[in-house]
């Protein structure tokens, strides 16, 4: 529930993995469901090249690493020169320690995980407002595959549906039943109707007949020392209001940590170079991230990018992201660098934490991550908090 471990996502530093994670959503909408921002204008060729250069349709997350959690054929410190203090890290209490508002932050966010819902049906729909929907869309008279769903729960404004789509829906009221006209973005999809002929949707105006069922209202549950027992007191023997705060307040102190003593290894480490393959591994990563969403929503990459993320294309991807896969390259060597220096190797119960995900992740991009663990726990045990 309130657990501080890492997800296992794209980053390859736990630490920093949210920061990889783009604005894609994590389920499978019906066709319709696309974040369609402006694409950015293109800039001057990448840092890392094209994306025409990286073989990221075959990315596998284990690839280019050991069975040590190393990179293969890489000694970090042939790259890096640490910090001599870098085993104990000094910093100010003031500057780790979580403030009542970041406890609080993290509090509201568990009471809205638990939120139940009101169904809302005597007022006009606003935007930012999530509401039930049904609908069912034609392009030129024609109904086509995706395009018709019951019971879509969708907030308004959060730019998930085609542009328009929304935007039509405010100010409706639970019960009515409208025409919602959109225009679908170029490079979208082709369907089908019902009998499997082509529907082309690209550039194409469609009509939605909507149907407003309802509004969703959040009722948040009130924080008390029985619900946080009901919910909390078996799972992770927290009882009170109290001690649900002094944990968030230790989870965050240790992440607060982590990620300063980071900050602290990237300025005052010194690297020669970053190694290609350390660097190729963090491009074809994040063009594979983007590639699979594209598949999984049917558009080419230049088009989902576009369409998704603001780029022009892949390339402007890279441009963009540059800076990111830079540091995460650094990050990854820093981490192998101190198990280098100081001869540390997970144990196997950071190992078994992943098990789990070995199935998807590989064995040894798993180990990798289980190494990254213990050389935080070592760091941080190291470090000097006054």
């Amino acid at each position: 529930m309130v657990s501080g471990r890492p997800c296992m996502c794209i980053a390859t530093t736990p630490q920093r993995a949210a920061a990889h994670n783009s604005a894609i959503p994590a389920s499978r909408n019906p066709e319709i469901s696309l974040i369609t921002s402006a694409p950015a204008s293109s800039t001057a060729a990448a840092v890392y090249g094209s994306a025409e250069d990286y073989d990221y349709e075959n990315f596998s997350y284990s690839s280019g690493l050991d069975e040590n959690g190393y990179w293969e054929g890489v000694k970090a410190l042939d790259y890096v020169t640490l910090p001599e203090n870098f085993a104990s890290l000094t910093f100010k209490r003031s500057e780790i320690e979580p403030t009542e508002e970041e406890i609080q932050s993290e509090i509201d966010s568990l009471l809205s995980d638990h939120a139940t819902e009101k169904q809302v049906t005597d007022r006009a729909a606003a935007d930012g407002d999530t509401v039930n929907i049904d609908y069912a869309g034609s392009v030129d008279g024609v109904a086509f595959s995706g395009g018709t769903y019951s019971g879509y729960s969708l907030t308004l404004g959060s730019g998930t549906f085609v542009d328009g789509f929304e935007d039509q829906i405010v100010g409706h009221t639970p019960g009515e039943t409208f025409d919602v006209t959109v225009t679908f973005p170029e490079g979208y999809s082709d369907s089908t109707d019902s009998e499997g002929n082509t529907v082309v949707l690209s550039g194409k105006k469609a009509v939605f007949s909507v149907t407003l069922n309802y509004i969703s209202e959040k009722v948040l549950p009130e924080l008390t020392d029985a619900w946080v027992a009901e919910n909390y007191g078996e799972s992770d023997d927290v009882h009170t209001v109290e001690e649900l705060k002094a944990l968030y307040q230790k989870m965050l102190y240790n992440t607060n940590l982590q990620n300063a003593i980071m900050d602290d290894l990237l300025a005052n480490s010194t690297f020669k170079e970053l190694p290609k393959e350390v660097t190729d591994y963090q491009v074809n990563q994040c063009l594979n991230y983007y590639y699979t969403m594209a598949n999984y929503y049917g558009y080419d990459l230049d088009s989902f990018v576009q369409t998704a993320a603001g780029y022009e294309n892949a390339d402007a991807l890279l441009e963009g992201m540059s800076d990111s896969i830079t540091t995460y390259s650094k990050e990854a060597l820093l981490y192998q660098a101190v198990a280098e220096t100081l001869d540390i190797v997970p144990t196997q119960e950071q190992i078994d934490t992943y098990s789990s995900y070995t199935g998807t992740y590989g064995e040894n991009y798993c180990t990798m991550v289980a190494l990254m663990d213990a050389v935080t726990d070592a760091l941080t045990e190291s470090a000097v908090v006054s």
